[in-house]
């Protein structure tokens, strides 16, 4: 495909970028009317590769694709509003293990409830069958990346 010439071509990962921005803001927006209005954007890219059983401060960096010194600042923001704590690993002084608080824990709860809902409106805007094809041709698309980055 020749995308040079097409000026109003979009490309995939853009709209996919976009959804997912849209999603994000949606969220945002549906934790804030319940009460957590200091949750940004920017909070989920920790919150959703934290573990609920929580996880060395060095893994969620890798996980997230993080530098440590950028997720310590931003851990330090979420533990600042009181959805995570730092608590010392206990196999390894040095190390340390961030836990959700029970506030922290609500509020996965009902990012779970919410995600949840907007998937099941996407599955009805869709219709069963374009929201599956849609979910496996991203799916797809994923793969292919990750197989060509292990090559």
């Amino acid at each position: 495909m020749d995308i040079q010439n097409k000026q109003d071509f979009i490309p995939t990962a853009r709209l996919l970028l976009d959804a997912f921005r849209a999603f994000e803001n949606e969220l945002t927006w549906i934790l804030d009317s319940k009460g957590f209005t200091d949750v940004t954007t920017g909070n989920f890219n920790i919150l959703r590769h934290l573990n609920p059983e929580g996880m060395r401060l060095s893994e969620l960096a890798k996980d997230a694709q993080i530098s440590k010194q950028a997720i310590g600042k931003m851990i330090k923001e979420l533990e600042f509003k009181g959805y995570v704590e730092l608590i010392p690993d206990k196999t390894d002084a040095r190390a340390k293990y961030v836990h959700l608080t029970k506030k922290g824990k609500k509020l996965i709860k009902l990012a779970i409830t919410a995600v949840s809902e907007m998937e099941e409106h996407y599955q009805n805007m869709l219709g069963r069958n374009t929201h599956n094809k849609l979910r496996q041709s991203v799916m797809k698309i994923c793969e292919w990346h990750q197989n060509k980055e292990s090559n």
